[in-house]
């Protein structure tokens, strides 16, 4: 600087509010930002050199000035690293040789040396200094003239995701259609009535029917879907209507039966008549004093007709398989309510038989031994269901049902409460209920037979199976929850089955499959079958917590504001629940890629990192940007306490006042 006008500089005149406003907004930037993660300001440098003797080793006194130097070049203020280092030296009474010496060193030092500030406060360390750690209110501080800080990345949303949205363009159009009109005049999600409509439709056909994917690859259309929801969703007002159908089809078929049981009686009237003749015969004086003499002959006798039944309820294995042995194009199980099958199928005390639900989704042949029943031999044992279940439910039982995979075989349907509304109905007349019915009975008349892929359909469901086994991999090297795995392991065969359906529902005459439906089932099951596996397994079940992630942003959330700084050791202590199955290596190594995460967020600041011991500063302004979210879980704690006390006087007790009083301080918290 030089000194140009009038006055003297002695006798400076009161600076400009404007200037004195600008020149401030530049002093913001005051940490030295260097090439290694050891940021500082002059006043740290400063106090770490106070326990650096000037006298110390001539190699110690050279890093210390390569210190310097490298701090001064990322500052671009090299004289005040320079008058900084010559400060320090002249400390020295035996080392310090003037500032000739002091220029002559400095001036060989490179920016490219190596030696940063790390050496600096390393060398301190080892004299007993301990560095303080940054204060949020520096580390956050605003980033330009405007005073504004920059907001942390909100990652809520892609922790917590919300229940997976379905696209219905994608879907076989009579089935969306319907699946909308009956959706808007309940007042339900669509998801309930369009999986009832998928459900119907596995009802209606033969299940002796295959798509061939590749060679030997067959799969039957049979199918197993649920939707989980809370009991006012509305699941059965959804699932009814498109099922009404099917059971219409089986009252036509009455007549039929009723014709062909009579003739049936007829012929086992003849064939009893015959049948005693001829043991008359066999066992008469003539016959025995002459065995050449012939005997008459007995008509034979075929099966017993019985009533076509596409539909079944809470029913038992062991009825299941006598129905599918006297029905082999297959059944639909509806379970309105899946809670008594699911304790059925669950209680080891049963003897209901899972292995043959799980045998009854590959549709095949299935023989049956009961002590007393005898044998029962099923041609194609093949079953589809559709049921509805609540989340509690599915939370409580859903290790029991993943023991044989029996729950991974099911496409999920999690309700989104949006949809949960009072009903518009509008008559049958003004909707395509005539339509949708008209395509379940035509899918009721298909001949059992093998439809294939064209050969651009095959191309594309071959690009899927390369995408399907490299996301596997990465679900394996991400060590995925065993459940969900199960699940992803079965979406090859369940593409291939929605393929056939969407085929058997939109050109089943036509031997040969589009490429077009391929395309869009891969994508549903890309876009919404494997979300919401994961989705069920995650938010409603709690199985698949990959969410340490989760839980360290939840703690960071209701944390912020109340402290300012989180340790590696404070972190492993209070999620020790979520770690307990890790070793301690693997364990810190969790901790700190989810906080790396958050570091890259915004959400806090590696402070200090010396092995065991690592701090983290939380950035103050979390308090603030999550301040909704913080008090709906308050509002939620507090609904709970509500809840608690009004069941506690219904039933006559009363609530002790120290328990409210704890319950009350800790939803402030």
């Amino acid at each position: 600087y030089s000194w140009d006008g009038n006055g003297s500089y002695n006798k400076l005149p009161t600076i400009p509010q404007a200037i004195l406003t600008l020149w401030q907004s530049l002093l913001v930037e005051t940490t030295i930002k260097t090439t290694t993660e050891s940021n500082a300001s002059w006043d740290e440098i400063t106090d770490a050199l106070e326990h650096i003797s000037p006298d110390s080793s001539r190699d110690e006194w050279v890093q210390v000035g390569m210190a310097l130097h490298d701090a001064g070049v990322h500052t671009n203020n090299p004289e005040l690293a320079l008058q900084t280092f010559n400060t320090w030296s002249a400390q020295s009474e035996t080392k310090y040789k003037g500032e000739q010496d002091i220029l002559t060193a400095w001036n060989s030092f490179k920016p490219s040396s190596g030696i940063s500030l790390g050496t600096l406060f390393h060398l301190a360390g080892q004299n007993g200094y301990k560095r303080p750690l940054p204060s949020a209110a520096e580390l956050f501080a605003p980033i330009n003239e405007t005073k504004q800080v920059e907001a942390p990345v909100d990652i809520m949303n892609g922790l917590r995701p919300p229940a997976p949205d379905i696209d219905l363009s994608l879907w076989p159009d009579v089935l969306a259609t319907r699946a909308q009109e009956v959706s808007e005049g309940v007042g339900c999600d669509p998801i309930v009535p369009l999986f009832a409509g998928l459900g119907a439709v596995c009802g209606a056909v033969d299940a002796r029917i295959r798509l061939e994917i590749v060679d030997n690859f067959l799969v039957p259309p049979v199918l197993w879907m649920m939707t989980i929801g809370d009991p006012a969703d509305k699941k059965s007002p959804g699932s009814v209507p498109m099922f009404s159908v099917l059971k219409e089809i089986e009252l036509e078929d009455r007549p039929r039966f009723a014709q062909e049981y009579l003739a049936w009686e007829a012929r086992e009237a003849a064939y009893k008549i015959s049948k005693k003749v001829f043991l008359e015969e066999a066992g008469s004086a003539e016959r025995l004093l002459d065995p050449t003499i012939p005997l008459p002959t007995v008509p034979t006798l075929d099966g017993q007709p019985v009533p076509l039944k596409i539909t079944v309820s809470d029913i038992t294995s062991q009825k299941l398989v006598r129905h599918a042995a006297e029905r082999p194009r297959g059944l639909l199980c509806y379970l309105d309510e899946m809670n008594s099958w699911v304790k059925k199928l669950t209680d080891r005390s049963s003897s209901e038989d899972r292995s043959t639900w799980t045998v009854s989704y590959e549709s095949k042949g299935y023989e049956m031994d009961r002590v007393g029943a005898g044998s029962i031999h099923c041609d194609n044992l093949a079953v589809s269901i559709y049921g509805n279940i609540q989340p509690k439910v599915f939370k409580r039982n859903v290790h029991n049902l993943a023991e044989d995979g029996l729950v991974a075989r099911f496409i999920p349907g999690v309700l989104r409460a949006k949809y949960s509304k009072k009903g518009n109905p509008v008559p049958n007349i003004l909707t395509s209920k005539s339509v949708y019915e008209q395509m379940i009975r035509r899918a009721y008349s298909i001949n059992d037979q093998v439809y294939k892929l064209s050969s651009e359909a095959y191309d594309v469901y071959d690009e899927f199976q390369d995408w399907y086994y490299e996301a596997k991999k990465d679900e394996r090297v991400l060590n995925s929850d065993d459940v969900f795995m199960t699940a992803f392991g079965k979406a090859e065969g369940t593409a291939g089955r929605l393929i056939l359906i969407f085929h058997l529902i939109e050109d089943p005459h036509n031997p040969v499959v589009s490429v077009d439906i391929v395309e869009r089932v891969i994508k549903i099951v890309k876009s919404y079958i494997i979300p919401s596996f994961r989705y069920v397994l995650g938010e409603v079940a709690g199985l698949v917590d990959d969410s340490l992630d989760v839980w360290i942003t939840d703690h960071i959330i209701h944390n912020a504001g109340e402290v300012d700084q989180l340790s590696l050791r404070d972190i492993k202590r209070s999620a020790r629940r979520k770690l307990d199955d890790l070793s301690p290596w693997q364990a810190e190594d969790s901790v700190r890629t989810s906080m790396h995460m958050l570091e890259q967020c915004g959400w806090v600041y590696l402070a200090e990192d010396k092995g065991k011991h690592v701090v983290w500063i939380i950035n103050p302004s979390l308090k603030d940007t999550f301040k909704e979210y913080r008090n709906e879980v308050i509002r939620a704690k507090q609904r709970q306490l509500d809840s608690f006390i009004d069941s506690a006087n219904a039933k006559g007790k009363k609530t002790p006042r120290k328990f409210v009083k704890g319950f009350e301080e800790l939803a402030e918290v």
